[in-house]
């Protein structure tokens, strides 16, 4: 009887546990289909499945037994579902191979067979203008119908898939290859066989590529806009047999219908494609029309510019709906970088106004950007906009400003950038003002050096020297202005800025007052005596601005440490300059004068120092 007793119990065990197992298989099928649901629908909507929550299992069902005599063994307690049977596992699907997704394989022979047969076709009208084959008009023909045949093809194909409720690339990459070739044949009757005007052809282009560019809006697919573009600007040089104007022209109507087909909003691969390889076409045009670059055309300078305006709007289009956009910023540079090209191998005069001209066209694009209408951009796109017009800046200067004065041009241009930024309270403008000043204070270095021994000073512009410092003095004054000016600066980058202007303001003055020095003493005819008084002058100067800084520090209760501890630094770099160079470089009355006048100011400063600190000391005990 107790044998039979537990056979039972265990069949009951046994059925639980196949109950659970079935309950967790239906639970995870429900999910399953939930989930493919939700992926193939047009619109997401929660979907609720009466089996989307785990369903508990049932017990053990158990019969109560006949009561069992005293005598019987204990029954033993049905035994209690395991976690794993309580709560079902989740199932998750496998991820398929690459290959194995939907449209995976049909994408990627889709995109082959589009180059492929964009290159033979290249090949066949440039192999056919070689051998002789048919008469122009016939290649010319042959390559209409050949275009017309594909994007007919590929509107039959995509008829047929929508009409079965799928969709692939391969009438996206059929309609692409005929837009591309039919690019190119107009290529072909206007470059090479001149049957067209210049203007004609540029018309019939943009119609072609506006169509195709329409078509790719029209099916939202940015990849057949991006076949339609690269294969057109690739093979275009194929086709004329070289590089040169007319391909420049085409490929910039190439991009400014790619522009105003999308605006290269969401799509920023045809951002890409209709900007970086027709950057390259036009500096190899460029090239080749004038190897020795002793007249260069102005073509390539029209097109880089229109290019680059492409370009501006098309990233200032997408800044204003992605704030993220990185693609606009790398289209912005790579264009403006061409454009100054452009420019840079013609004369002095034209590269000098070109470069300015761009400088000031950014700068006032980054102001027009920065507020509304238009604006505000995102901070990458307006820092892009602000470096190109401070590296065009600095080309301006260093390439038409007479010898004698780039340095002065480069420092007047840091000068410029952190007015503006104070003016325009700009944090992007102030990062290109200390962009152009890191530049301007490499160029500084000239003057310090020369004045390291007297033969140096002597043959050195002592009066742009001057020129320069006082130039210099107000780029470390605004750029210090500028940071206390600008929101959103750390206050550590504040501090660090102040110490290194007055860092910067106590190497200007020393040559300011050295060059002084020289001035004077080349209007005696005592060039040699102006230059050893200026560097006396230069080591009291410091010490005098140290001293100041010990007194100020104890006055100013919210800067004291900062100002004290600068100011036991610039004493102690007075004192070595006094020891290592006014020593061995100065001699006879101004060696005397050096070590006296500096020795004073320090025994007064730490005289006034300890009456200062005594006075502040005072009102602390007494409170």
């Amino acid at each position: 009887m107790n044998d039979q007793l537990q056979d039972v119990r265990r069949l009951e065990n046994e059925f639980a546990d196949a109950m659970n197992r079935m309950y967790a298989v239906g639970n995870g099928l429900a999910r399953l289909r939930a989930s493919l649901e939700v992926q193939t629908s047009a619109a997401p909507e929660t979907w609720v499945s009466p089996h989307a929550q785990p369903v508990p299992a049932p017990g053990p069902t158990t019969t109560a037994p006949a009561p069992a005599p005293e005598t019987a063994a204990p029954r033993p307690a049905p035994a209690a579902p395991t976690a794993a049977q309580a709560v079902p596992a989740t199932v998750f699907a496998p991820q398929p191979s690459w290959w194995q997704r939907e449209g995976a394989v049909t994408r990627v022979l889709a995109l082959a067979g589009a180059v492929v047969t964009l290159i033979g076709v290249a090949l066949l009208l440039a192999l056919a203008m070689q051998q002789g084959w048919f008469v122009p008009e016939l290649r010319v023909a042959l390559g209409v119908a050949l275009a017309l045949g594909l994007v007919g093809a590929a509107h039959v194909v995509r008829a047929r898939e929508i009409a079965r409720g799928r969709s692939s690339a391969a009438p996206v990459a059929i309609a692409a290859t005929g837009y591309a070739a039919g690019y190119l044949d107009v290529v072909a009757v206007t470059a090479v066989y001149g049957w067209v005007p210049r203007t004609a052809g540029l018309a019939i282009a943009a119609v072609v590529a506006v169509s195709g560019l329409l078509l790719a809006r029209r099916w939202d697919r940015q990849l057949l806009a991006v076949i339609t573009v690269l294969g057109a600007t690739l093979l275009a040089p194929v086709v004329t047999d070289g590089v040169g104007d007319e391909v420049s022209l085409f490929v910039v109507v190439l991009s400014g219908a790619a522009l105003l087909a999308r605006g290269d909003r969401g799509w920023p691969a045809l951002a890409l494609a209709r900007t970086v390889p027709a950057t390259g076409l036009v500096l190899l045009g460029m090239v080749a029309e004038d190897t020795d670059f002793t007249s260069p055309g102005r073509l390539p300078i029209l097109a880089a510019g229109a290019l680059a305006l492409f370009a501006v709007v098309g990233a200032v289009s997408e800044a204003r709906h992605d704030r993220t956009d990185l693609i606009g910023c790398a289209t912005v540079a790579v264009s403006a970088v061409t454009l100054l090209g452009t420019f840079g191998v013609h004369g002095e005069t034209l590269r000098t106004t070109g470069f300015a001209l761009v400088a000031l066209a950014f700068a006032v694009l980054l102001a027009v950007t920065s507020r509304r209408p238009v604006g505000p951009v995102p901070t990458a796109l307006a820092t892009t906009f602000g470096a190109v017009s401070g590296v065009a800046a600095l080309l301006a200067v260093t390439s038409g400003a007479p010898d004698r004065f780039v340095v002065s041009g480069i420092v007047a241009t840091a000068l410029g950038y952190a007015a503006a930024a104070v003016t325009t309270r700009s944090r992007v403008t102030l990062w290109v003002a200390a962009g152009t000043t890191a530049v301007a204070s490499v160029a500084y270095l000239v003057h310090p050096a020369a004045y390291v021994d007297v033969w140096s000073a002597g043959n050195h512009d002592a009066a742009v020297a001057l020129l320069d410092s006082v130039l210099a003095g107000g780029v470390a004054a605004l750029g210090a202005w500028g940071v206390d000016v600008v929101r959103g600066v750390p206050a550590r980058v504040r501090r660090l800025t102040r110490v290194a202007a007055l860092i910067a303001g106590l190497a200007i003055s020393a040559v300011a007052v050295v060059s002084v020095g020289l001035l004077l003493g080349d209007a005696v005819g005592a060039t040699t005596a102006g230059y050893l008084a200026g560097h006396a002058l230069a080591t009291v100067l410091w010490m005098v601005t140290s001293a100041w800084l010990l007194l100020h520090g104890l006055r100013a209760e919210s800067r004291r440490a900062l100002s004290v501890r600068l100011g036991l630094g610039l004493a102690a770099v007075s004192v070595a300059k006094l020891f290592l160079f006014d020593l061995a470089t100065l001699d006879g009355l101004w060696r005397v004068v050096a070590f006296i006048v500096t020795g004073l100011l320090l025994l007064a400063s730490g005289t006034a120092y300890a009456k200062a600190l005594e006075r502040t000391r005072v009102p602390e005990a007494t409170a």
